[in-house]
């Protein structure tokens, strides 16, 4: 790996980035760069035609629309015999490190890495040869365990939020992901979640009562209810079931103190009810 100054021009942007450009945030790394100078080189590899971008494309929008000539930069050497994986890889663990990844493109990120942690290593993929179903499915679980341990290892989150990841983005449908883009959705993992469970045609009548104008739902679950055909609950029966919930959740010191709280009411129902009796 080496570092050095790049003519722009000399730099290509591949299509299928695993993140998009946001014209806003290059803008305002432009700034910044204004005033403090370029201090994060980018990632590029080599190609016959000069270089292609392998991690950086905010910083290289910023050089652009400042005008640069050239950037910083560190060419890429790989290592493997498959060049191709091993740059996407850097890529997705260049910007899992970031700290302003929404939960979709996290979700992605994961997927990825899963795919090319299946690229780099095939005997992974279907774990293994199959002799009978029980061996083919211990190999299995030993192939999802050994991804989800490259995956804590190199991104430091846990192999539960790896495998959830994983298991979301792949239950959201590709029209479901490309509509979730750049909307408040997409930052919630619990929404993703929801959504995630769904068949395709459910998740398009739920994002199409979501991003109607005006919106028909207000949240992911309350959409879900409507494509269902059913009516959504009133304000009084919401909270009457989030009581109900919760009642049982709090320790019996704190019912105790809530009941006396409502004692009048309580015995009196007590004795229209003959509790008192039985």
């Amino acid at each position: 790996m080496t570092d050095r100054s790049i003519k722009i021009d000399d730099i290509s942007v591949p299509e299928g980035r695993l993140r998009d450009v946001d014209p806003e945030w290059a803008a305002t790394l432009a700034g910044m760069f204004e005033e403090v100078g370029h201090k994060a080189p980018i990632d590029v590899e080599r190609t016959e035609a000069g270089f292609k971008l392998v991690a950086g494309g905010h910083r290289l929008a910023a050089a652009k629309l400042l005008k640069w000539k050239e950037i910083k930069a560190r060419v890429l050497e790989p290592k493997t015999d498959q060049p191709a994986a091993e740059m996407r890889l850097h890529e997705i663990l260049e910007n899992l490190a970031r700290k302003d990844f929404n939960a979709l493109e996290r979700c992605e990120a994961l997927f990825e890495l899963k795919r090319v942690y299946e690229a780099l290593h095939p005997e992974t993929k279907n774990g293994g040869k199959r002799g009978n179903q029980h061996t083919g499915g211990e190999k299995r679980q030993i192939a999802i365990f050994a991804f989800c341990q490259n995956a804590t290892d190199t991104t430091g989150l846990s192999r539960r939020s790896v495998e959830l990841a994983v298991q979301i983005f792949e239950g959201l449908s590709k029209e479901t992901r490309e509509r979730l883009k750049g909307t408040a959705l997409a930052q919630k993992q619990s929404d993703l979640k929801a959504l995630s469970v769904l068949n395709a045609a459910d998740q398009k009548k739920v994002l199409g009562l979501l991003f109607a104008e005006p919106p028909q739902a207000a949240s992911v679950g309350d959409a879900v209810i409507l494509a269902e055909g059913k009516k959504l609950p009133s304000a009084s029966e919401k909270m009457f079931r989030s009581t109900q919930d919760n009642l049982s959740k709090l320790p019996k010191a704190s019912r105790v103190i809530l009941f006396k709280h409502y004692q009048k009411e309580i015995v009196a129902l007590a004795k229209k009810e003959g509790w008192l009796d039985a």
